[in-house]
């Protein structure tokens, strides 16, 4: 048995909600003022959903895009806009992404992609349940499955089109692992990236399998912020418990 998300239902009515809100707010910038400034139109468009810090929102299942690279960005938003992805209809946060998508003009998709690759990387926190992971066939599956694409250090590869994975939220990873599994995500012919995951998440056989993966690619999160940047560097977000635990002591 796989995990399972929270109540449907309730995410469906308040997903529905915010969907058409935001598509009326992309609609008003489109036809009021169709701005180049990226940071403008994230906050009228994306952070209803994506919090102010890109961030994500587990409530509604939106994941951290802070930092994601612009390229992916832009190709994201075009498997949205053409109906790559977000056509399933049980998929409601494909479903919103790709009405958001197709009222974006091509300069505010270039705009958006450069403000949200500069935002800082969110570095998330594992769920309660990961505390009984096994990190080392976590590792293990990393390793045959996920990093010949994904590198190493869950980074992302460009030549690949894959996207780092660090930066996302543990719930999220196994939402699209599942998706991808079932067909929800990666099944139209065009996405050829996509049927790479498709056939690399077929690993994903029990709700142990998912959580070890996706708890391990947690672990990758320090190793990557720690290879990139100093832990004082103010383009990482670190989460609150962990920023205190950083803290240098107050002088005596």
């Amino acid at each position: 048995m796989f995990l399972r998300l929270k109540s449907f239902a309730p995410f469906l009515c308040l997903g529905i909600a915010i969907g058409a809100s935001l598509s009326r707010g992309a609609d008003e910038i489109i036809k009021s003022s169709p701005s180049k400034d990226g940071a403008v139109i994230f906050q009228t468009v994306c952070v209803q959903c994506h919090g102010p810090k890109g961030e994500g929102n587990e409530q509604i299942k939106s994941p951290s895009i802070a930092s994601l690279p612009n390229w992916y960005f832009k190709t994201q938003i075009h498997n949205f806009r053409e109906g790559i992805r977000g056509t399933d209809p049980t998929d409601v946060q494909g479903m919103l992404m790709a009405t958001i998508a197709r009222a974006l003009q091509p300069n505010q998709v270039e705009a958006l992609s450069k403000h949200v690759e500069a935002m800082p990387l969110v570095v998330p926190k594992p769920s309660p349940i990961h505390a009984e992971a096994d990190l080392e066939n976590g590792r293990i599956l990393f390793q045959e499955r996920c990093m010949e694409c994904h590198r190493y250090n869950a980074s992302g590869e460009l030549a690949f089109g894959s996207p780092p994975l660090i930066g996302k939220q543990d719930w999220y990873l196994s939402a699209q692992l599942l998706k991808f599994k079932s067909g929800k995500r990666g099944a139209a012919k065009s996405d050829v990236n996509g049927a790479k995951m498709v056939l690399s998440s077929q690993v994903i056989q029990d709700e142990e399998t998912l959580r070890d993966i996706t708890a391990y690619i947690i672990t990758l999160n320090d190793a990557y912020v720690a290879s990139q940047q100093p832990l004082s560097d103010p383009f990482i977000i670190r989460p609150e418990s962990e920023a205190k635990s950083k803290t240098a002591p107050e002088a005596q």
